[in-house]
Parts: C-alpha cells; sequence; structure tokens
C-alpha cells in the first residue's frame, strides 16, 4: 500500500514491472474519493450561494418594486399638491375679485345713500325755511290783522 508524507508525497511498493499495481490503484481510489468530496463539497456551496442569490435577486425586486411604488406615490403626492396649490390660488383670486366687486358695490350703494341723505337734508332745510317763511308771513298777518282791528 502507498505511504503519504506530510508533503503529500506518495511512496509506492515495488513490484517486479515496477511500483505496485494494488497500491497505485488504491491511491488513484483515495484521490477519486478526495476530488468528489470536494466536488460535492463546492456543488453544496454552490447551491447554497446559489439559493442566496435567488433570495438576494426576489430581495432586489421587492425591494425595486417598493421603490417604484413610492416614487409613483410621490409623483402622485407631487401632482396632488400642485393642483392643490393652483386650486387654492384660484379660489382666492376669485375671493379677492368678489370681495372687489362686492366693495364696488357697497360703494356705489354707500354714495347712492350718501346722496339720498343730503337730499333729505336739503330737503328738510327748505321745508324749515318754507315753514319759518310761512310763520312769519302768519305772524305779520296776524300782526296786521290786530292792527286793522284795533284801529
Amino acid at each position: 500500500m502507498s505511504k503519504k508524507n506530510k508533503k503529500e508525497k506518495v511512496l509506492f511498493r515495488t513490484d517486479l514491472f515496477g511500483f505496485c499495481k494494488e497500491d497505485v490503484l488504491d491511491y488513484l481510489k483515495e484521490l477519486d474519493t478526495a476530488a468528489n468530496e470536494q466536488i460535492q463539497s463546492r456543488d453544496a456551496r454552490i447551491n447554497s450561494q446559489n439559493d442566496e442569490i435567488a433570495r438576494l435577486n426576489a430581495q432586489i425586486a421587492e425591494f425595486e418594486a417598493s421603490k417604484k411604488a413610492i416614487e409613483a406615490e410621490r409623483e402622485l403626492i407631487s401632482q396632488t399638491l400642485v393642483t392643490a396649490k393652483d386650486t387654492a390660488n384660484k379660489v382666492i383670486d376669485e375671493a379677492r375679485n368678489d370681495a372687489a366687486k362686492e366693495r364696488a358695490e357697497l360703494e356705489q350703494s354707500y354714495t347712492a345713500e350718501i346722496n339720498k341723505l343730503a337730499a333729505i337734508r336739503n330737503e328738510i332745510i327748505q321745508l324749515r325755511k318754507f315753514a319759518t317763511d310761512a310763520i312769519r308771513s302768519f305772524e305779520r298777518d296776524l300782526t296786521a290783522l290786530e292792527r286793522s282791528t284795533i284801529e
């Protein structure tokens, strides 16, 4: 049989025509077994790594789907904010326009009421003057009548 030392040097027994055939065959079987074990170990590691790669790829796909969903949601939020801002600006503009129209109408109404009050005041002044003139005329007539009856 073969003997190995620490440096993996193999020593075969010798036979009539060279090395002992059984030792060489046993050594080749050992090498084959060791190689097969290494191949199986590597295959197991490769399979494990392939499983890990598949798991990570699935995780990447989930993250990408989440990222797309978040980006779509951000875009929707952005569009909603822009729409809300535009709508708010329109509402503010309409309110300002309505307030300006209402103010103008109120100012016209106020001016008209002031003019009515001025007209009423003038009428009152005219009536007062007329009443005062009428009273004075009656007083004169009365005084003249009293003088004519006394004489």
